[in-house]
């Protein structure tokens, strides 16, 4: 017999979810950020279905979410100073630290690294599931490995339809793009990821700089030990081919091209908060390829950048190439 398949409800209940994360069931989640895809942290099994219902690679850590600063130590060691002062300004809200790990959490969540990814969501529903349900949440984006990152519940449902029993709708992400990462595992603290929470807002709060990778998955001489959640070089694509152009109004005489278009956007921000979302709604329009220009590459636009450069994959396009190409 074949095995049904789910029936997938959108529900306010945090009780529901609640349930759902203390069965060992995966959840549709709202955060601050990006919907996430939840289960309990501690419960390899449940570990296992994330992975299994992204089809995301086991070499890929996720993100353990906690309720307050407070609990830190039950799943981190080696906590520096510096952590405690960003939590004091940033947290609850988008950003996670790597840290040592502790045995507390299992391997398979980390994929086997002695670090872990730790984040205090801001989302008042996320905050009511971790304190109702008293463990640790495993959220990492509730979408299929690799694709655009869900801002909605209803994106979500577009994307897990009859793979998860129950999305907690918490409405449209404040943020719209994931956490700022940062590593506290070298001498140096480093960003892995770019996010709302800016280096110069880190380095303001510690009064000393801080390094930022760009495009690198490793670094440093503990290469294992700061593998960051979505650092692979093609992340949050659309199904349609993006490609990033300095010109792209210049496509517009040519049939069937999306573009991805930010001026309508008074300020960085706005265009974050609305950039997976835009996509999405260019990704079902099935144009044969959508085309983007990068944003000025300072504070929240290198976040913006970041993503743009891992859903295009790096690919470029010009108009004097893809009309040659037509010619031919």
């Amino acid at each position: 017999m074949a095995k049904e398949r789910i029936k997938t409800k959108i529900t306010k209940s945090i009780n529901i979810a609640v349930k759902e994360i203390l069965k060992g069931n995966l959840i549709g989640i709202p955060t601050e950020t990006v919907y996430g895809l939840a289960a309990d942290a501690t419960d390899e099994n449940a570990i296992v279905k994330i992975y299994d219902v992204k089809q995301r690679p086991l070499f890929d850590p996720l993100i353990v979410h906690i309720k307050s600063i407070k609990d830190i130590k039950k799943y981190a060691d080696e906590i520096p100073n510096e952590v405690y002062k960003l939590a004091e300004h940033f947290s609850p809200g988008p950003i996670t630290y790597i840290l040592k790990k502790k045995d507390t959490i299992p391997d398979i969540v980390t994929s086997g690294l002695n670090s872990v990814a730790i984040r205090i969501p801001s989302h008042p529903m996320f905050q009511k599931v971790l304190k109702k349900s008293g463990v640790p949440i495993a959220a990492p984006s509730a979408n299929m490995f690799g694709r655009i990152s869900p801002t909605s519940s209803e994106d979500v449902l577009k994307e897990l339809k009859g793979k998860v029993n129950y999305i907690l709708d918490g409405g449209q992400c404040e943020i719209g793009i994931e956490s700022t990462v940062v590593s506290f595992i070298d001498d140096e603290i480093r960003i892995l990821r770019p996010g709302f929470i800016t280096k110069k807002d880190i380095e303001k709060v510690l009064r000393k700089k801080v390094i930022l990778s760009r495009d690198k998955t490793r670094i440093g001489k503990h290469i294992q030990d700061i593998f960051s959640p979505g650092m692979l070089k093609s992340h949050y694509a659309p199904k349609t081919p993006l490609y990033i152009t300095e010109k792209p109004k210049d496509f517009e005489m040519l049939k069937n091209v999306g573009i991805l278009d930010f001026d309508n956007y008074d300020s960085l921000q706005d265009i974050a908060i609305n950039l997976f979302a835009d996509l999405r709604k260019l990704d079902e329009q099935g144009y044969n390829f959508i085309v983007c220009k990068k944003v000025k590459d300072i504070g929240i636009g290198m976040a913006i950048n970041d993503r743009l450069e891992k859903a295009s994959s790096g690919k470029v396009k010009t108009l004097k190439w893809e009309l040659k190409f037509i010619r031919k």
